[in-house]
């Protein structure tokens, strides 16, 4: 094997499944504004306002049946504080507190979905994805002020993704799979 070619096959990334659960109206256009206003602060891409419930490999089971299978959704998640990180889809985050209906929810996709592995979920909404100075990631969350400490969620979404995703260019290659 040359070494172009196992540096491309290294290079590739698997795609995953995520299940995103969606803030309700308001909170989404306050985070989206904090999203956009980043963004354009640092140049780093733009995505949805989010809180990942449930990530699996790729599989055959179509992602509407399994929305289907979990039902509605209303799940108020209290936020615990703004933070920070060295991994890329967690720049800049809101952190929730863990509830049990969350969990739950996650648990229900997971079964719904056949997957090998129970995901635990850490409740977060990104605020930003780029990698930056400690100092600066500090200087932001020490600044970030939301008008709420809850937040309601009232809706999942499925998406693929680059599972890890690290680099902007994989953001935009993201794919809505079910509303």
């Amino acid at each position: 094997m040359t070494g172009a070619l196992a540096r491309g096959q290294m290079a590739e990334k698997a795609h995953a499944i995520a299940y995103w659960l969606l803030p309700e109206a308001a909170a989404r256009e306050v985070f989206l504004r904090e999203i956009r206003r980043l963004a354009r602060q640092f140049g780093a891409p733009l995505f949805e306002p989010h809180v990942t419930i449930f990530v699996a490999p790729e599989n055959p089971r179509a992602p509407l049946e399994v929305l289907r299978e979990v039902g509605p959704v209303d799940i108020e998640l209290a936020i615990h504080s703004i933070r920070f990180s060295e991994q890329f889809t967690k720049t800049l985050f809101v952190q929730f507190e863990r509830n049990s209906a969350l969990q739950q929810l996650g648990d229900a996709i997971w079964k719904a979905k056949g997957a090998r592995n129970r995901y635990l979920i850490d409740p977060h909404l990104s605020l930003l994805y780029t990698k930056l100075p400690s100092k600066t990631k500090q200087r932001l969350a020490d600044n970030i002020r939301l008008p709420f400490g809850k937040v309601g969620f009232t809706s999942i979404c499925v998406m693929r993704c680059t599972s890890p995703t690290t680099r902007a260019v994989e953001v935009g290659q993201w794919k809505l799979l079910a509303p």
